[in-house]
């Protein structure tokens, strides 16, 4: 991260990240907040997350497509998201996405508010902890396969 205590950045390319939970969907952190969270997610082909409606009780969700295509899931409606698209899931909407392609699809996530987890280091530690591990972003090449995504 560079920049003031007021004002950081971090490029995607030196961001490190963490597989969600046991399943086929990765994600680096970007920018944890008061009141906003963001991160960068990979779903590998054939990988995904179902629809959590105890999770969607909690968050209001807006996705930014920027490389593959998606099958998005809102409660039980299912629709094709495709780089370049947007979308906004309202608090208590379940949201889920399944890759049905051949290969890696990446979106930005920002939720808010932004889960419990304190800040990214705090975020990673806790992966750690959970038994999950914390890639470096050499490693997500390797994880994600194939992608056109510009800024690993």
């Amino acid at each position: 991260m560079t920049g003031s205590t007021a004002a950081r950045t971090l490029s995607v390319k030196d961001a490190r990240g963490f597989q969600h939970a046991n399943d086929e969907y990765y994600y680096r952190p970007l920018v944890s907040g008061k009141e906003l969270f963001t991160y960068v997610a990979h779903v590998p082909p054939g990988g995904g997350v179902p629809p959590d409606a105890e999770e969607a009780k909690l968050f209001e969700l807006s996705l930014f497509m920027i490389d593959g295509e998606l099958v998005a899931i809102l409660d039980h409606d299912e629709f094709q998201i495709r780089p370049g698209e947007a979308l906004h899931v309202a608090r208590g909407v379940a949201f889920g996405v399944r890759n049905e392609t051949q290969r890696s699809a990446s979106f930005i996530l920002s939720f808010a508010p932004p889960p419990r987890s304190g800040t990214i280091d705090e975020m990673m530690e806790s992966a750690r902890s959970r038994g999950r591990r914390v890639y470096e972003p050499a490693e997500f090449d390797r994880v994600i396969g194939e992608t056109t995504f510009p800024l690993r």
